[in-house]
This record gives structure tokens, C-alpha cells and sequence, in this order.
């Protein structure tokens, strides 16, 4: 029997780390890859330093973990180290064993990391990029250590590590900016870190503060569980692989139960409404996929639409389903097994379905015929061969009192018929989809004044035995909108002209 030659085919460092720094990492995906280090590392306090420099910005993490030893170090440093093969704790937001370094040189030349354990000297190594493809994969002993703020406040702590990201480039896309455009983007990553990591900040994970430039970064909360018009559909537990997976489907509120335009851009989190909608998918907590349909669909793939985007799906998967949802290295993307992609699909059909009523009929719920509270609907909903149908409901009290004050039904419904076949849907919808949901324009005094008016002739035909309050709800229930003012002046009104 022959026996198998072997050709010895290392790679070529300056090409290996060319390629490794290019694999698409944005400066917020690399420090969330930092921050997932901190956390593995048992950190309570993890605090970021990234102030403007025009010609070479410095980037400092530093965290009051466990530290490391100096063979744990060299382990960290090595690129591979604990690969996806390894079992990690169900704490352990590691993956492939690349992220502290392809994330940190994906952004700068030169990755330096102080550690220390509890009573014991501070230790350090560093990853240069010039010297890698010079000499190969070695790390340096940093000496003298580098000069930063943090260094000092690392001797101080018990135990802990400090990331030092130096000599930043073109990659980082922080180089070269303006002050103001520096500081623009430090909000955009901030709100990056806010979302990935809002469990941990603010939520059901072991808690953590995180610190950007002496500010707290704030939780966002991507299914607004406060809100009191949040619905949380039922949650489904899914076994595949051995082990299983929790999911649960919101339906965020509408436009018009959020108290101001504020709190209702600040819902919609970073990249707005439109972005972030569908499944949020997790892995021990933290954040993989913020809004994303994930490929899936039932007749064809589902895209970002207006109408599902109060749809949010959250999937909470533990750190043993990686293969199966083939994470990838910047742990920001995720693919779903094909054998759960029907009942994904099915599940969140259902979430889309309820959040186009919610949408559609800004929170009040769908009007469909035979529903409870029909009388009080203005517009009606019924599936026919052709589609869903919209009418204007003929049994409504207003539409009643016309009627009788014309004396005969057909002229109205005569009316009637041509409003709701000459209805621009087309139209409407192509506004509300350029207007972002469609926000509904305040009333000025002028429009309170001649809408009342022209409300209180509607409120005359009423039977006189409803009483004002019950006048003035009939005809305002399905108006969208602040109607304070409006209510106010209508009543106003109506007891005058009982009087």
C-alpha cells in the first residue's frame, strides 16, 4: 500500500489578514463582537472610549471581567482559538473563536489587550498587521505600554480586560470625517449597541451597564412591551435538533396610540419603521437579526411592506443551534433550518395578518360584517371571490338620520355607491406608503371651528332620545386623530343648539 504524500501549505499571513480585515464589519458589528467578549467574561460595567481625531481617532474597551491569564491570552490572540466546533456555556456569545480579532483589525492595524486576573500584575499582548506580514503570526509584548486613560483605570480594578484599537484606517470609515459627521455616526453606533444589547441593559438578561464617551447607552426595546396597545400573540415552543427554541409574535400599537410623533419615531429604532420589521432572532439574548423576513413567504418571499410593518417576530435560540441556523462569523446574519420553514412561515403569516388590521384600521380593529360594534363603523369589511370589499355602512345612526331627512333610501345609497366604487385606493395607498404610515394632521382652530359646525347639523338628525355625550361619540367614534379640541367644541355646540 502507497503511502499519502503531504505538501505542507501554510498561508500566506499578508494575504490571509488582507482578506480577514475584509469581511464586511462595520464599526458598531465589531464593538458588539467586543462587547460579547466583555460579557462571556462575566462583566458588570463595560466602558467605551472613541473621541474624534481627524488623523488617527483611538478606540478603548475596557470591562471589569474576569481577566485573563497569560496563556489564556495567547490562546485569545490566536486566530481560531475555541472554534465552532467547541461547547460553550449557554453565557458563552462566542462563536467561531475569530471575533476579538478579525473584528478589531477589520477596523484598525494594530489590536492591543491588557488583562489581569484578581492579584495580579497587568499582562498584554499585541496584533500588528505590519509586523504579521513580516515576520509571520506573532504577537508583541507591548513595551512601554500604550498611553491611554483606561490603562490606569485597568490597575485599579480587581480584574478586567482593555481592548485598544490604534491606527485606524479606511476600513473603520471613522478616518477622515469632519467633527459633526464623527459625532453623527457615534449616535448611529450607539443605537446599534442599544438595540443588540437592550435584554442585557434593560431586560430578562444578567444585567450590564454599557458607557460610550461617559454616556449610558440606552436600551431599545424593539416590541415596546410597556405600551399598553403592544399585543403579544401566544408563544410557541419548537423542538428541532435535540433541543428546542421559544418563539413569540407582537403586533406593535398604530401611528396613532403613541402620545407624540417622538415616541413614535423612536419606536420605529434605528433605521426606522420600514427596517425593522419581522423576525428579531437571538442567540442567548443577544441580538443577531434586528427585522428581517428571513427568506421566507407563502406564495412568494415576503418583503418589506407597509402593511406588516407592526409585525415583529422575536425567536430566542440558544448557543447550540448555531450549525443549525448557520450564524455567521460577524454573528449578524442567521438562515433557518428548511425543515422549519413552513411552520415559520405559518407563524408569522398569522403576525402579518394582525398587524394589517392593526395598520389598516389604526388600532380600533377590523369592521367586518357581523362583528360587535358594526352599528358604530362607518366603513365595513367583507371577503368576497374578488378580494376584500369596502363599503360605507348603510345601518350606521349618521347614514339612518340622512336617510330619514331625505325621505327616500335610493338617492343616498345612490350617493354612497359612488364613493366607495370611485375610491382612489391606489392612490391612497401609494401616499401612505411615501408618508411613513400616513400621520394624521393636527386640527387647526380654524378646521375645529367649521367641522363642528358641520357636525352639529349631522347631530339635529340623531333621535332626540340619545343624550349629548352619546351624540357626540356616534358621530366622532371613527375619526382618527387628537379630536380633544373638536370634542370639546362639538359639545359645546350641540348643548347650544338643545338650549
Amino acid at each position: 500500500m502507497m503511502k499519502t504524500q503531504s505538501v505542507s501549505i501554510p498561508p500566506r499571513p499578508s494575504a490571509l489578514m488582507s482578506s480577514l480585515r475584509g469581511l464586511g464589519y462595520s464599526p458598531e458589528t465589531a464593538l458588539a463582537d467586543m462587547i460579547d467578549n466583555c460579557i462571556t467574561a462575566g462583566a458588570a460595567n463595560i466602558e467605551i472610549d472613541l473621541r474624534w481625531d481627524r488623523e488617527l481617532p483611538v478606540v478603548a474597551i475596557l470591562d471589569d471581567g474576569k481577566g485573563m491569564g497569560e496563556q489564556t491570552l495567547v490562546d485569545a490572540m490566536c486566530l481560531g482559538g475555541e472554534g465552532p466546533e467547541s461547547a460553550r456555556a449557554p453565557g458563552d456569545l462566542g462563536r467561531f473563536g475569530m471575533g476579538m480579532k478579525t473584528a478589531s483589525l477589520s477596523q484598525s492595524r494594530r489590536l492591543t489587550v491588557l488583562t489581569r486576573l484578581p492579584g495580579s500584575a497587568v499582562h498584554g499582548l499585541c496584533l500588528d498587521v505590519a509586523v504579521i506580514a513580516r515576520d509571520g503570526w506573532v504577537a508583541e509584548i507591548p513595551d512601554p505600554r500604550p498611553e491611554h486613560a483606561f490603562v490606569t483605570k485597568l490597575t485599579k480594578l480587581r480584574s478586567g480586560t482593555l481592548v485598544l484599537w490604534e491606527q485606524l484606517d479606511e476600513l473603520s470609515g471613522l478616518t477622515g470625517l469632519s467633527k459633526e459627521a464623527f459625532y453623527l455616526r457615534l449616535e448611529e453606533i450607539r443605537s446599534h449597541l442599544g438595540m443588540i444589547f437592550h435584554r442585557y441593559i434593560d431586560g430578562d438578561a444578567s444585567r450590564i451597564a454599557i458607557v460610550l464617551n461617559g454616556r449610558a447607552i440606552k436600551a431599545w426595546d424593539p416590541f415596546q412591551s410597556d405600551h399598553p396597545a403592544t399585543q403579544a400573540m401566544p408563544s410557541q415552543r419548537i423542538r428541532h435538533a435535540e433541543t428546542s427554541f421559544t418563539i413569540q409574535p407582537y403586533v406593535l400599537p398604530h401611528r396613532d396610540r403613541f402620545e407624540n410623533e417622538t415616541a413614535y419615531d423612536a419606536a420605529g429604532g434605528p433605521g426606522g419603521w420600514g427596517a425593522r420589521q419581522g423576525f428579531y432572532v437571538y442567540r442567548g439574548k443577544r441580538l443577531l437579526v434586528s427585522g428581517s423576513w428571513l427568506g421566507l413567504g407563502s406564495s412568494r418571499t415576503w418583503t418589506r411592506d407597509e402593511s406588516s410593518r407592526l409585525a415583529r417576530i422575536q425567536i430566542d435560540l440558544p448557543t447550540n443551534m448555531d450549525r443549525e441556523w448557520r450564524i455567521d462569523v460577524r454573528k449578524s446574519q442567521a438562515r433557518p433550518p428548511g425543515v422549519l420553514r413552513t411552520r415559520l412561515t405559518d407563524i408569522a403569516a398569522r403576525c402579518r395578518g394582525a398587524a394589517r388590521e392593526v395598520f389598516a384600521f389604526r388600532g380600533q380593529g377590523p369592521r367586518v360584517r357581523g362583528a360587535r360594534g358594526e352599528a358604530h363603523a362607518v366603513w365595513l369589511a367583507s371577503a368576497s371571490p374578488r378580494g376584500i370589499q369596502y363599503r360605507i355602512n348603510r345601518d350606521h345612526p349618521v347614514i339612518s338620520a340622512c336617510r330619514a331627512a331625505v325621505g327616500s333610501q335610493r338617492p343616498l345609497d345612490a350617493v354612497l355607491s359612488i364613493i366607495e366604487r370611485s375610491m382612489p385606493v391606489e392612490r391612497i395607498w401609494l401616499d401612505v406608503s411615501e408618508s411613513e404610515g400616513a400621520a394624521v394632521p393636527e386640527l387647526d382652530t380654524y378646521e375645529v371651528v367649521e367641522l363642528s359646525s358641520q357636525l352639529v347639523e349631522l347631530g339635529r338628525m340623531l333621535p332626540p332620545s340619545m343624550s349629548t355625550d352619546q351624540r357626540v361619540e356616534t358621530l366622532l367614534r371613527n375619526l382618527p386623530g387628537d379630536l380633544t379640541a373638536l370634542r370639546a367644541t362639538l359639545k359645546q355646540k350641540i348643548e347650544e343648539t338643545d338650549g
